[in-house]
């Protein structure tokens, strides 16, 4: 991985690198083999035990005061203990818009909405196989042109399968990019708050990289450089920036 002294300097760099090797397992396609990374992320925050207030007794709370950040931080806690990530995900907006300074939780946030776009993209790798599985039948079906591929007509239970399908896709794809946009914005105010801290323009830079938000990457990486680094780590960066542009065609 790159900028290994920049990495080591905060708890963030090692949740970050859960997410990448679990990105890295779905890009390419390979099962999770055992790998919970909403436990990982759980650990990592000290996070993982079963005590504490319950979803029913936080959202009572919140109800009764919804505006008490207190309350909407262990709704959101709550949430995430029980694994119902979408849900604390958005506790956890919620409360940040309560403390919108509080760049610890918004790095949390900001982590949790990564893994959860890396599952919308696993959704969309899945639902792009299913199409493409769907409409190998027809490879072998007569030609439409034929007389006896005109008697046959369409498959209908191929076509059911990659409308299905291409229905799924189309639905996962948004979800991602959304998921994507949040994770971006959530980072972006973190860099707000802290504009002058390389930490979180580095965190920014990552989460976009990962994100395969090349031009938002390239701008943070290209900040990262303003800063007083070690030759090395400047060095990286600039490889990193060089790469990324090449790989966007500019």
């Amino acid at each position: 991985m790159f900028f290994p002294r920049l990495r080591n300097q905060a708890k963030w760099a090692f949740v970050f690198l859960i997410l990448v090797f679990g990105g890295g397992f779905v890009f390419l396609g390979v099962g999770s083999g055992g790998l919970d990374l909403g436990q990982l992320l759980r650990d990592a925050f000290g996070n993982s035990g079963s005590s504490g207030t319950s979803v029913s007794q936080a959202q009572k709370r919140v109800t009764e005061r919804p505006f008490n950040a207190p309350a909407r931080k262990d709704l959101a806690t709550a949430l995430e203990k029980k694994g119902r990530i979408d849900e604390a995900i958005a506790a956890w907006t919620e409360y940040a818009r309560l403390r919108p300074k509080d760049v610890t939780a918004l790095g949390h946030l900001g982590q949790l909405e990564i893994a959860q776009a890396d599952r919308y993209l696993s959704d969309a790798q899945l639902a792009s196989l299913a199409q493409q599985d769907a409409g190998v039948g027809s490879a072998f079906r007569p030609s439409s042109t034929e007389k006896f591929g005109q008697a046959l007509g369409e498959d209908p239970i191929g076509a059911a399968l990659s409308a299905k399908a291409g229905a799924q896709l189309q639905e996962a794809s948004v979800k991602y990019q959304t998921s994507a946009t949040r994770a971006l914005r959530t980072y972006q105010q973190i860099v707000k708050v802290r504009p002058k801290d390389e930490q979180a323009l580095f965190q920014l830079a990552q989460a976009a990289d990962h994100l395969r938000q090349t031009p938002v990457a390239i701008r943070a990486y290209k900040g990262l450089l303003k800063f007083k680094l070690d030759p090395t780590t400047a060095a990286q960066i600039r490889q990193r920036i060089k790469t990324l542009q090449q790989s966007a065609g500019g």
